[in-house]
């Protein structure tokens, strides 16, 4: 039996997805915000994968893809309107950065603060 050598162990980055090889990092984070919303508006319909795709005009394959955050292949603009099919809003808002470039973020509200403020 040979003797394993451990490797020295490798600090991060700090940034995840980059540390995983995605060449696009930022681009991932909102392609996997965006899978997770649609699973989550998946279950909160209690709707099937097959339900899921009849109504999204997807197929049952890309719905569970998507919903287990296989989403390369998929564009933004394409999870973005999976979401809208599904009841939610998307809002993108431009505003001018303090500094010389401006950042991308994203931010999700959750349905009960959006259910009181609708009063």
């Amino acid at each position: 039996m040979k003797d394993a050598t451990l490797e020295p162990a490798k600090l991060g980055s700090g940034n995840y997805l980059k540390d995983r090889g995605y060449a696009d990092p930022a681009e991932m984070r909102v392609k996997f915000l965006l899978s997770n919303e649609i699973a989550l508006a998946i279950d909160d319909k209690a709707l099937s994968q097959k339900a899921a795709a009849e109504l999204t005009g997807l197929k049952q394959p890309d719905i569970s893809r998507i919903s287990n955050g296989n989403v390369a292949d998929y564009s933004v603009w394409r999870l973005m309107r999976t979401l809208s099919l599904l009841g939610k809003d998307i809002v993108i808002d431009i505003q001018q950065s303090s500094q010389q470039q401006g950042d991308i973020n994203t931010n999700t509200v959750p349905a009960k603060l959006v259910s009181v403020a609708g009063r």
